[in-house]
């Protein structure tokens, strides 16, 4: 079934061939034929014509034949490269449309249109609706598309405002069950899609109780306006049980049960906000490593972006023994919170503190900070053999036994974690992403920042460290790790504080 309203008269000012007029007017119709014509980029193959598999065609189907259409996805399932062809096509062929895609955050906002923007750029020119806004060099501007037939597509991230505007005749909303103010922006948006607008709600589960679960329940029950489409890993042709496997061990029990089961879960706070780390993993992509240095085995120190000259940098590390269930993990920023470098893995001290000083060397003399409590002093220790010419200091008070007013001052080499500055760094931490303060290009952070939470006291902890509240599910048994999460916290406490530190250590 397709949607029947009227189409623009006239799209190019050349004259067009009997052959590209017929494809043209077939395309402009039908968007399966309009698919044909599409290039996406593959994560392997690059560039490729969107053969559409079976499961997006039904998609597209429902897309088309019901107004309202809410999603449940698994993770790589190729929905926004469909939605974004589907808004394209919409928008170049419907004349007067208003499309408004509502994104987690303002970067991923802009990276989805810069999407739609690569499949309008790879059409054939006879295909084109010409772009009216934006400098005769760019296709619209970062966050807006308007075409010549009226149609515009605006992208734009969340605010509690987001939806409140003149009538709007696609509204796509992405991650719903992470957006904030999601009842309220609906609320808003619904009385401007009366007039015969759409709406495409997609999200993986996080959660239940908030407006998309309670909507996805209606909507499977028949108890709402909104169709439910669930989409499974199985349906994916290029998905198979060691896909599969491969996904479980890298994201744990609970969050393949998630986002690849497609299960609702509920769950404890996480320190980080889920729409923050959503935003931070949906713009991987963007920050690929532009080359690894070899430490030891399979690990390797990730190089997002090289060393500027007369630029300040610090390094700054969680140590570990390189046993057990915990890595070592260091980061480099520089003084604007932009992430140049990063590590994780079970090395010695050793090779621990030669890598740090080999990276902190590399970005021109950087502070370095490694966490200096218990096995850290080794590490600080070969630095100071190795005459590394920018340590980090902390300045200590150290009580004395059973002389509480006594305080030997002194100054230690690192950075030492204490009961009272932890939350203070991860706090900092926190607010620097929330605020988007700070750029984090490291893949192991996200995934460590997915399982990092408020525990039963309160503390933020790896899920599963600890004692366990009773709340927690079998899938809970896991313990996970914080080494990446508290090697970002020094490196980001130090960068804001350069100079020593304070802090009261007992003898």
């Amino acid at each position: 079934m397709l949607i029947k309203e009227k189409k623009p008269v006239d799209l190019l000012s050349r004259r067009l061939t009997i052959e590209e007029f017929d494809i043209l007017k077939r395309a402009s119709k039908d968007p399966f034929f309009f698919s044909l014509f599409v290039k996406i980029i593959h994560p392997i193959k690059g560039k490729v014509p969107f053969n559409l598999y079976e499961y997006q065609k039904a998609v597209l189907r429902d897309f088309l034949q019901h107004r309202f259409n809410i999603v449940l996805k698994f993770r790589q399932a190729g929905l926004t490269e469909l939605i974004a062809m589907f808004c394209l096509w919409y928008a170049m062929y419907q004349p007067f449309k208003n499309i408004q895609i509502i994104s987690i955050k303002d970067r991923v906002a802009k990276r989805v249109l810069r999407r739609i923007k690569g499949m309008y750029l790879n059409l054939p020119d006879y295909l084109k609706q010409p772009v009216v806004n934006g400098r005769s060099s760019d296709i619209g501007t970062a966050t807006e598309v308007e075409f010549a037939n009226g149609s515009i597509i605006t992208s734009i991230p969340t605010t509690e405002e987001a939806g409140r505007s003149e009538a709007v005749s696609l509204l796509v909303i992405d991650e719903a069950a992470i957006v904030r103010w999601m009842g309220t922006i609906w609320a808003s948006a619904f009385p401007t899609l009366s007039t015969g607008g759409r709406a495409i709600i997609n999200s993986t589960p996080y959660g239940v109780g908030n407006w998309y679960h309670k909507t996805w329940v209606d909507a499977v029950s028949g108890g709402s306006h909104f169709n439910a489409i669930r989409l499974r890993w199985q349906m994916h042709p290029e998905r198979d049980q060691d896909w599969y496997n491969g996904m479980s061990a890298e994201l744990g029990a609970r969050r393949t049960a998630q986002e690849i089961d497609g299960d609702f879960l509920a769950s404890g706070l996480t320190v980080f906000d889920l729409q923050d780390i959503k935003a931070l993993e949906d713009l991987l992509p963007d920050h690929k490593p532009l080359r690894t240095i070899h430490v030891r085995g399979d690990y390797r120190i990730k190089i997002y972006k090289e060393p500027e000259k007369n630029e300040n940098y610090f390094v700054g590390g969680d140590v570990s023994t390189g046993r057990a269930n915990d890595s070592s993990a260091f980061t480099v920023l520089n003084s604007a919170g932009e992430e140049y470098a990063s590590f994780k893995g079970k090395i010695p001290t050793s090779e621990l503190a030669k890598q740090m000083g080999n990276i902190g060397m590399l970005y021109n003399q950087a502070t370095i900070a490694p966490e200096s409590n218990d096995i850290g002093a080794a590490v600080t220790d070969k630095l100071q053999e190795d005459s590394y010419p920018n340590l980090y200091y902390t300045k200590t008070f150290i009580k004395q036994k059973k002389q509480s007013k006594r305080k030997e001052e002194t100054k230690v080499p690192g950075w030492y974690t204490t009961k009272k500055n932890r939350p203070v760094i991860i706090d900092g931490l926190e607010e620097d992403i929330r605020r988007q303060d700070i750029i984090i290009k490291d893949p192991d952070f996200i995934r460590e920042a997915y399982t990092f939470i408020y525990d039963h006291s309160n503390r933020p902890v790896a899920m599963g460290k600890g004692k366990k509240s009773s709340a927690e599910d079998d899938m809970e048994e896991q313990v996970y790790s914080d080494d990446s999460i508290m090697g970002k916290s020094i490196t980001n406490y130090i960068r804001k504080n350069p100079k020593s530190t304070v802090t009261v250590l007992p003898k």
